[in-house]
């Protein structure tokens, strides 16, 4: 007689979630494969298909874990990794690759992977690593809110937070520079940020005079958090970036 799993639970009560896993993979056909693994074990899983997409994500959710793809356009697992572990502490890291050297296996472990696995991974093997990362990092998530060990801007209210808990009002124009600048890997280039900031309008109406004003303005505003080190530091000749690692949540 076949056991019907299902038959604990009521048609419309639907199963609690066991924890939630970011999916960064460009591969469509492995995504979907993986996703469907988690899923129908109990995880909620949603997906990103490279690191710009994975920070749009991280700006309106945190998961428990992320699986991270070694492989990425743009932006490798590498780099990613190591802004997730500064920015996301906490994170339990799964680097997947279809890379078996020794030696990349070890740059993942020192840009702060948790756990490195190699395509193609069983699907036992990925469920049991889920588990032990959950079980590991679900208790420091709870107690040491990653949120709170950081700076955090809030993008609708348009505001920062620092870690000890004081808080900075911004206009708008501010507000889109700190949440840029949060989501560079490396730093925001002129370009980039004149792009940005000049929304709708006519680009020459935002321009590299009008981008130093802003930033001399947010940087004097910022003096007064001199002592919790959180600077805007200039890349001589290209742009900006930030000194400290900042989360953004879309409230």
């Amino acid at each position: 007689m076949t056991v019907d799993h299902q038959q604990n639970h009521l048609p419309n009560e639907p199963k609690p979630a066991l924890g939630t896993v970011l999916l960064v993979e460009d591969n469509m056909r492995v995504s979907e494969e993986l996703s469907l693994v988690l899923e129908s074990s109990g995880y909620t899983t949603k997906c990103a298909y490279d690191g710009e997409h994975m920070r749009a994500m991280l700006s309106s959710f945190t998961p428990n874990i992320v699986m991270l793809d070694l492989n990425l356009p743009s932006e490798d697992g590498i780099s990613l990794c190591k802004w997730l572990r500064n920015v996301y502490p906490h994170l339990g890291i799964v680097m997947l690759t279809a890379r078996v050297m020794g030696s990349e296996r070890t740059e993942g472990y020192q840009a702060g992977a948790d756990v490195y696995l190699t395509k193609p991974t069983r699907p036992e093997e990925i469920l049991a690593v889920i588990r032990n990362l959950l079980r590991r990092t679900s208790g420091a998530s709870l107690i040491n809110d990653p949120t709170l060990a950081c700076w955090t801007l809030h993008f609708k209210s348009m505001y920062l937070v620092a870690p000890e808990a004081d808080v900075l009002s911004l206009t708008p124009k501010e507000t889109i520079t700190l949440k840029t600048l949060a989501q560079s890997s490396t730093h925001c280039t002129y370009e980039d940020l004149i792009d940005r900031l000049g929304g709708e309008t006519v680009r020459s109406s935002f321009d590299k005079v009008r981008l130093e004003v802003l930033i001399s303005r947010l940087r004097s505003k910022l003096f007064n958090f001199k002592g919790q080190a959180f600077e805007i530091k200039t890349v001589h000749g290209s742009g900006y970036r930030l000194s400290t690692p900042l989360k953004v949540k879309s409230n």
